[in-house]
């Protein structure tokens, strides 16, 4: 692919994802679903340009959603992980066995999260959790759900990016998947 060919897809890919990430503004109900739709935008650069070339968009698209962006909650979770996940998922997916790459993926999200919680409390003072349950406890029950939930999001995620290569790349899946 040429250089200007590259140049174009990195920008329409990048302006779609955050278009997606200002319309967390206007649709309440999707500050979270939104920011990982963004990330998946991102995913056809690193597809046929590299990872370089998508961590590259990623990084574009994250300081320009943090000061744009209506929901700064929402840019924040692309910035942490929503937005460079679908471009980390090849590494973290690459053949060491399942049981492997699911303890690589979920160490990574708990990380990312458990980094942002951290920081937002140490550094801004705020208090997540106000409830009847004491803190590890809500915290325990927080992180389940929030574990269940990426588990859903990365499978998912899979299924998309199967069927992009299916539809756009099918010598590459016939090369992987053998008949």
């Amino acid at each position: 692919m040429k250089s200007g060919q590259k140049i174009a897809l990195c920008g329409v890919m990048s302006a779609l994802s955050l278009m997606m990430m200002m319309m967390t503004g206007l649709v309440p109900a999707a500050d979270y679903s939104l920011p990982a739709i963004a990330g998946v935008a991102l995913f056809p650069v690193a597809a046929e340009l590299g990872r370089r070339w998508g961590f590259l968009c990623w990084g574009a698209v994250s300081l320009l959603s943090v000061f744009l962006a209506p929901m700064k909650e929402s840019a924040l979770l692309f910035v942490v992980f929503l937005g460079y996940y679908p471009i980390l998922k090849s590494l973290l997916e690459n053949g060491r066995g399942r049981a492997a790459e699911w303890a690589l993926k979920l160490l990574c999200f708990n990380g990312a999260i458990g980094g942002t919680v951290g920081a937002v409390t140490y550094f801004w003072g705020i208090q997540l959790f106000d409830w009847a349950l004491p803190v590890p406890a809500a915290l325990a029950i927080v992180m389940a759900v929030l574990n269940a939930v990426f588990v859903l999001y990365d499978v998912a995620l899979t299924r998309l990016i199967t069927a992009y290569y299916r539809r756009f790349r099918p010598k590459y899946i016939r090369r992987i998947f053998k008949p």
